[in-house]
């Protein structure tokens, strides 16, 4: 038999132990969390911020993410800012000596134009095909290659290999950090150039193939820093980016794995 004092005491503990524990394991876990910094290429944006959520809830570690063009995130590399994990697509031979291992592939995606949805498909299949189009469009608009944005890079080479750089250039408008099929759509250009799933992202517009000569893939890769803070846990994020698992995720957002 338990006198009163006894049971008074049981019933403490009880209520003691079923109220703190749930409260202690988190605790306990998130005394022992990362916080991992990230700067990433705005093109990787969208699946990035469609996985980093799973990955914090399945870890407890906090990801702090910074997008902004390729170019000025290696320029922020190279002048010395602080980060764990870095995502961009070429150039790496910029950054060398600043991570700490080879750059490891998450996503790609190909590379094309935007129309409106209602429009008609142009021909894209051949260079002339692709020069006609270009050439009767009204406006156009793609990443401004000065700020290293992978996109418009590419587009200026095609612009190039076309022979209508200035022509193009007269009826353009250069862009960052934007979804750019959002001009045609809204209808304030004609075409718009990005890679597959930014266009994808963007209502009421299709997308159109670059021609196979001009199909160059968009990828975007992982590395970890030289001198990264947590690195253990960076490479974690790295893994899971990287995974079998998200793979399906990847695809849904227009992108392909690796």
């Amino acid at each position: 038999m338990f006198n009163r004092q006894t049971t008074i005491v049981a019933i403490l503990a009880i209520a003691i132990g079923t109220s703190l524990f749930p409260i202690a394991l988190p605790a306990g876990a998130a005394a022992n969390a990362a916080e991992i910094k990230v700067l990433s290429a705005f093109g990787a944006k969208l699946i990035v911020d469609e996985l980093i959520p799973q990955f914090e809830r399945t870890t407890n570690n906090k990801v702090t993410i910074s997008y902004g063009q390729a170019g000025a995130m290696r320029k922020r590399i190279l002048d010395g800012e602080a980060f764990d994990l870095t995502i961009l697509p070429s150039g790496w031979e910029e950054v060398r000596g600043k991570v700490a291992d080879v750059s490891v592939g998450i996503v790609h995606a190909d590379f094309g134009m935007a129309v409106r949805a209602n429009a008609p498909k142009p021909n894209t299949s051949s260079a002339d095909e692709l020069k006609r189009t270009l050439l009767a469009a009204k406006s156009i608009v793609y990443t401004d290659p000065k700020t290293g944005g992978i996109s418009g890079v590419l587009f200026v080479r095609v612009l190039e290999r076309l022979g209508i750089t200035d022509e193009i250039n007269k009826k353009s408008k250069l862009v960052a950090d934007v979804f750019n099929a959002e001009f045609v759509a809204k209808g304030e250009a004609d075409l718009a150039v990005q890679h597959k799933a930014e266009i994808l992202a963007v209502p009421g517009v299709q997308f159109v193939p670059m021609p196979p000569e001009f199909q160059t893939p968009v990828r975007f890769s992982g590395a970890i820093a030289a001198n990264a803070k947590e690195a253990a846990a960076a490479k974690s994020l790295l893994q899971y980016l990287t995974s079998p698992t998200v793979a399906p995720i990847i695809k849904a957002k227009g992108y392909e794995p690796g």
